[in-house]
């Protein structure tokens, strides 16, 4: 790639990127010079050059600068850039490996979205055969975890056990907005947490705000106290000692206590893998008078 093609595309490229939850609302004007640059930077490749430093910077500015920064847009991009190199060539397995490193890397939480799906795709669909074995089933286990809890997908609305052993569907949960917090009652930093997220929720009425305090444990009397001494009664408190009926655990990735998602209206997830301090910062933004 000549110094002339990153030069265009630097000083050609007016789209600004969004590092946050958020991605980037574009006019179909927008889409269409987008698109044109994209086919533009893809014919001008010269995939001999790509482990050169030249190409690699040409690469992440075009990925981070000129693309529309919307998780489905990365994707698509990044398999056109993977299939435009002929398979099982030491230049594809490079190609590969860059876009998938740099979305395991990057802070935006959608891109999540990004290598879960190039792993799907690529990984463990059209394995070269170079990959370690040991990696691959990770991999593939790592995959699983996820790929039904993505942002910006439809979360799966289980059914689970109340307090008194009846059985209630998230599907019938009103709310503009739906926070389903897993937590261990017997875990130190859930008592401290959860009390606190009762105190930031109360002030919201469930037209607004519903919260689904899911019991971890396989311990009533313990919950069941811990409900009573925090007053979480106004809570949907709900769990599945034996992890046969909400089947919870292979459709949310839980890998800490508290584990927070936070879902829209229309039940997608806009929000997971966050401490209390944003779960607050989104509350006041998104619940707000003005909203």
């Amino acid at each position: 790639m000549g110094k002339s093609l990153f030069l265009i595309l630097l000083l050609s490229s007016t789209l600004s990127v969004s590092a946050g939850n958020r991605t980037e609302t574009f006019t179909l004007k927008d889409k269409d010079k987008t698109s044109q640059k994209v086919k533009e930077f893809i014919a001008n490749l010269n995939y001999k050059e790509c482990e050169s430093p030249e190409f690699t910077r040409s690469l992440a500015f075009f990925m981070d600068s000129v693309i529309i920064q919307q998780p489905d847009t990365v994707f698509n991009i990044s398999c056109k850039l993977i299939d435009k190199c002929s398979i099982n060539t030491p230049c594809r397995q490079w190609m590969l490996e860059y876009l998938f490193n740099r979305a395991v890397a990057s802070p935006i939480p959608w891109m999540e979205n990004v290598w879960v799906k190039l792993a799907e795709r690529y990984y463990l669909k059209q394995s070269t055969g170079n990959e370690d074995p040991g990696w691959l089933e990770r991999l593939r286990y790592t995959v699983k975890l996820k790929r039904n809890c993505l942002i910006g997908e439809n979360a799966v609305l289980f059914t689970a056990l109340t307090p008194e052993g009846k059985k209630l569907d998230l599907k019938t949960l009103p709310g503009k907005y739906l926070i389903i917090c897993f937590y261990d009652p017997d875990c130190t930093h859930c008592k401290e947490v959860i009390p606190y997220l009762h105190k930031l929720c109360i002030k919201y009425d469930q037209k607004n705000l519903t919260v689904v305090a899911f019991n971890t444990s396989d311990d009533i009397d313990l919950w069941n106290s811990f409900i009573r001494k925090h007053k979480l009664q106004d809570w949907i408190n709900v769990w599945d000692p034996d992890r046969n009926i909400s089947e919870y655990d292979s459709f949310y990735d839980t890998p800490l206590s508290p584990s927070f998602y936070i879902l829209d209206m229309e039940r997608k997830i806009v929000s997971k893998d966050i401490e209390i301090e944003d779960v607050e910062t989104f509350l006041i933004e998104s619940l707000s008078p003005q909203n």
